[in-house]
């Protein structure tokens, strides 16, 4: 894990009302920690039991049978993973957000282990209420892994960018690619024997690191 990837939690550190302030220096203690993580799964909770209100409500009123839902966190978040408390990285806590999508004609939730991203949440709702898309676009409807959640088609790739770097998400791995002065500017994480992406292996995979810079171009928009 390299320090230049981090950052020091200047969102996390601004709030008036935090007992102690977080640093990559030094970690917060065990005992602040655990109430900002009880804290944390305090509003998830909350907010679970105001979603279950509204599908409640649309099932009452008979709208849940022409009613879309999305369910869509914009980012994850640092829980003092790394040090770090807040998002702001191009790393797997950061970049790995809540997605839920009910349509009417789903009757019981189903678990799809494919990687998408955001942009696709767009075409996904053209697809779903037959409006023609009126221009092409980054992403790709999810309607096909509605159907089928297991579908090996489909493309299994993410893209993320921030703070002059952008990561490709595959299914095992993820690759990051700096344009900055402090090294390493190439990051590679195999989730299949580091889920929690703190051994960079990039030196070791040359012709890996290679492989994926291929699909990893394709996500460089050129604005750095």
């Amino acid at each position: 894990m390299n320090a230049a990837s981090l950052h020091g939690s200047a969102e996390f550190n601004q709030y008036r009302l935090g007992d102690e302030f977080a640093s990559l220096e030094k970690p917060l203690s065990d005992a602040y920690a655990r109430k900002l993580r009880h804290g944390y799964y305090a509003c998830i909770s909350y907010i679970d039991a105001q979603v279950g209100k509204v599908l409640a409500a649309l099932r009452r009123t008979g709208l849940d049978r022409n009613t879309i839902v999305v369910i869509w966190g914009d980012h994850g978040w640092h829980l003092g993973d790394d040090r770090v408390w807040g998002k702001h990285t191009i790393f797997e806590w950061a970049l790995r957000s809540a997605f839920i999508l009910k349509t009417p004609q789903q009757q019981q939730g189903t678990l799809c282990s494919r990687i998408v991203s955001a942009a696709d949440i767009y075409p996904t709702l053209m697809e779903l209420c037959s409006v023609k898309m009126p221009y092409p676009a980054d992403g790709q409807s999810l309607a096909r892994l509605l159907r089928n959640p297991g579908d090996k088609t489909w493309r299994n790739t993410a893209y993320g960018y921030f703070r002059q770097g952008i990561t490709l998400r595959t299914e095992r791995y993820r690759l990051t690619k700096y344009s900055r002065a402090a090294q390493p500017a190439i990051e590679l994480y195999d989730h299949e024997t580091d889920p929690w992406e703190n051994r960079n292996i990039a030196q070791e995979q040359p012709a890996l690191v290679q492989r994926l810079l291929k699909i990893w171009e394709q996500g460089n928009t050129g604005i750095w």
